[in-house]
């Protein structure tokens, strides 16, 4: 049995290769009833990319995924940010973003070790 609803203080994030894509787990999650103000989505569409340290830091994202999406965001990535305020709205946001595509940080395959 995998434990992939562990509910942390950390949001979920996801990296998406694609706008559109990410554009699309967006709106699917927040037809589930996700309220605007849970789910985010950070790029850039021109220039250099920011450093997010600070910015993942004060939303309590560990460092080994800070680091990952540093590396993906300068390559053109995109972030998905999710808040979920409980397990079971934590399994229905990452069922959305594995059905769209998105890429899950390095972290998360120790939350998801087999029990």
């Amino acid at each position: 049995m995998r434990n992939e609803c562990i509910s942390t203080q950390a949001p979920i994030t996801a990296i998406f290769w694609e706008c559109f894509t990410v554009g699309s787990a967006v709106r699917a999650l927040l037809r589930m009833g996700f309220v605007e103000t849970d789910v985010s989505a950070v790029g850039v569409l021109t220039g250099p990319a920011p450093d997010l340290d600070d910015f993942l830091a004060s939303l309590h994202v560990p460092v080994i995924d800070s680091n990952y999406f540093n590396d993906c965001f300068q390559d053109g990535a995109v972030l998905l940010i999710v808040h979920a305020h409980n397990p079971y709205d934590r399994c229905r946001a990452l069922d959305v973003i594995r059905r769209h595509g998105g890429i899950l940080p390095p972290s998360y395959e120790r939350l998801t070790a087999v029990v």
